[in-house]
């Protein structure tokens, strides 16, 4: 079992754990590298329960004991991504070994993978929960900052052709989230963060949950901060042969997002669609296809006559 999936199992199934199973389990949620790292009587101790209840936690999962709970959070921390220098001197080795077609080939086949893995059913049914959450809110905030910002600038603008509810959150100038100031009941935040996560995306999203704004989230894990302060979460890997994230994953699940939006909305998107293409056109914001294309090759400047 991988880790993400044990992190939904075990949030799924919390409310109806009983008492010291639950404080297990709370332990176990909270504390990943104790968990892959202590014997489980340290374990116990820290969480405050026989070991006994460490082993029954384990059980009422469909484990076979203990052991199994160690081995997927020991996978984790191996398969955790390492920081940017040394990915950086992964993929220049990986240069002299395969070639700069060979890396081209393995950015490419793990990209596909990802967006593979946002097309199978469980992702599929979170993706329509999602955008039927979205459908039915009253006003939809989006949030993403440094890399994971054009997910969110994409999700946005990409709205605004067919729906008006959607506001971009952006921090310039150091004044916070003013938009955010009169969002509540009945509103929805998507936010898209990756580990590690961004101070402000966190505080922002804790901030949504206690004015009861519904929170959509975006990320690599179910135990990023907001994956764990979300209502719902979307996985979308962000693992590269390179020494950045990918954002490619989260552009997908957000361009999705908007398809399903489109075909869910009370509205009549294709008149919105066309009223809204129609001004840009009208605006200039295009190229027209019969517009002269403009200077492209050096000016000659000519050399100054000596004065008469």
């Amino acid at each position: 079992m991988k880790h993400a999936d044990f992190v939904t199992k075990v949030k799924h199934q919390f409310d109806a754990l009983p008492g010291q199973i639950r404080i297990a389990a709370e332990f176990v949620l909270d504390h990943p590298q104790d968990v892959a790292l202590l014997s489980m009587r340290e374990q116990a101790r820290r969480a405050g329960v026989p070991p006994a209840t460490m082993t029954r936690f384990a059980q009422h999962l469909g484990l076979a004991g203990y052991d199994e709970v160690r081995a997927i959070h020991a996978a984790a921390i191996r398969e955790a991504p390492e920081a940017y220098s040394g990915r950086a001197q992964s993929l220049v080795s990986r240069h002299r070994e395969v070639g700069v077609a060979g890396v081209a080939s393995e950015m490419t086949a793990r990209l596909s993978g990802h967006l593979a893995d946002i097309g199978v059913p469980a992702s599929v049914r979170r993706l329509v929960d999602a955008a039927q959450q979205m459908v039915q809110a009253r006003h939809i905030y989006c949030l993403g900052h440094r890399s994971s910002f054009p997910a969110a600038f994409q999700f946005n603008y990409l709205l605004s052709f067919f729906d008006t509810r959607s506001t971009l959150l952006d921090a310039t100038g150091g004044i916070g989230h003013p938009g955010m100031l009169n969002a509540g009941e009945g509103d929805v935040l998507l936010a898209i963060c990756y580990s590690p996560a961004a101070r402000h995306v966190v505080e922002t999203v804790a901030f949504a949950r206690r004015q009861g704004v519904h929170v959509i989230a975006i990320t690599d894990s179910e135990t990023n901060p907001i994956g764990r302060l979300a209502n719902l979460t979307l996985l979308a890997s962000s693992q590269s042969p390179s020494f950045f994230d990918s954002i490619t994953p989260a552009v997908a699940v957000c361009e999705t997002l908007v398809a399903l939006i489109a075909g869910l909305h009370p509205g009549d998107v294709p008149s919105a669609v066309a009223r809204s293409e129609e001004k840009l056109w009208d605006l200039g914001v295009w190229w027209r296809p019969d517009d002269p294309l403009p200077p492209s090759h050096p000016e000659k400047t000519r050399p100054k006559g000596r004065a008469g």
